[in-house]
C-alpha cells in the first residue's frame, strides 16, 4: 500500500499541476484581449486627433479658396472703375470694393486663427504619437511575453498529461477510481497531506491514533471529517 500511497500523492500533485496550467491558460486569451483592446485605444485616439488636424486643414484651404475669388472680385471691380461714366457709380464701385476688403480681411484673420489651431494641434499630436509609439512598444513586449508564457505552457500540460497517463496505469484501478471520485467532490483534490494531527484538505483534527498510522503510509486513511485521502508527506512535513 505504500507504494500506492506514494504514486497516488505523485499523482495528486500532477492534477494540481495541470489545474494550475489550466487556469493559466484559460486567462491568458483574456489578458491578450485586453492588451488588443489597449492597442485599439491608443491608435484610435491618434486617428482621432489626425482627423482633427485634416478637418481644419480641409477648413483652411476652403476659407483660402473662397479669399482667392473675392481678391478676383476686387480686381475685376477695380478694372471697370475705368469704364464707369458717372460718379455715382464710381462711389457705389468703391463702396462695393471696400466692402469686399472688409470682407477679406476678416477671411485672412480667420485663417489665420486656423493656422495657428493648426499648428498647435500637429505639436499636440507628434507628442501624442511619441508617447503613444512607447504605450506600444510595451504592449508588442507585453504581449510577446504573454505568447511565450502560451508556448511554455502547452509544453508543460503536454509534459504533465504524459506523466499522468503513465502513473495512472500503475495505480490499483479501485484506489484510482476512488481518488477520481474524491477529487471530483473535493475541489479536485482527493489526497492531502497531514500534519501536526490536522487534516490540512479542511483542516479539522485527525484522532490522534489514527494520524500515527497516517504517518506510516501502510494503509488507506481517509478524513473523518472530509473524507480525503490522508498521506504523510515526510519531507514537507519536517520542514
Amino acid at each position: 500500500m505504500r507504494e500506492q500511497l506514494e504514486l497516488l500523492w505523485e499523482l495528486q500533485k500532477i492534477d494540481l499541476e495541470l489545474k494550475r496550467i489550466k487556469e493559466d491558460r484559460d486567462r491568458y486569451p483574456k489578458e491578450m484581449k485586453k492588451l488588443e483592446e489597449r492597442q485599439r485605444l491608443e491608435r484610435e485616439r491618434i486617428h482621432q486627433e489626425k482627423e482633427k488636424v485634416e478637418l481644419l486643414e480641409k477648413t483652411r484651404r476652403q476659407k483660402e479658396g473662397q479669399l482667392n475669388l473675392e481678391q478676383e472680385k476686387i480686381k475685376r471691380a477695380e478694372t471697370r472703375m475705368s469704364e464707369v461714366k458717372t460718379n455715382k457709380e464710381y462711389q457705389a464701385l468703391l463702396s462695393e470694393i471696400d466692402a469686399i476688403k472688409e470682407a477679406n480681411n476678416r477671411m485672412e484673420e480667420e485663417i489665420l486663427q486656423v493656422l495657428d489651431e493648426i499648428d498647435e494641434l500637429k505639436k499636440s499630436l507628434s507628442k501624442r504619437e511619441k508617447e503613444v509609439g512607447i504605450v506600444l512598444e510595451k504592449i508588442d513586449t507585453e504581449q510577446i511575453r504573454l505568447q511565450e508564457k502560451m508556448a511554455h505552457h502547452e509544453k508543460a500540460w503536454d509534459k504533465e498529461t504524459e506523466r499522468r497517463e503513465v502513473l495512472s496505469k500503475q495505480i490499483e484501478s479501485k484506489l484510482f477510481k476512488l481518488y477520481n471520485t474524491l477529487k471530483e467532490k473535493r475541489q479536485g483534490v482527493g489526497v492531502v497531506s497531514a500534519k501536526n494531527e490536522t487534516c490540512l484538505g479542511c483542516f479539522v483534527n485527525v484522532p490522534p491514533q489514527m494520524f500515527i498510522e497516517v504517518q506510516k503510509n501502510n494503509a488507506l486513511i481517509r478524513c473523518p471529517n472530509c473524507n480525503r485521502i490522508l498521506y504523510w508527506d515526510g519531507e514537507r512535513n519536517t520542514k
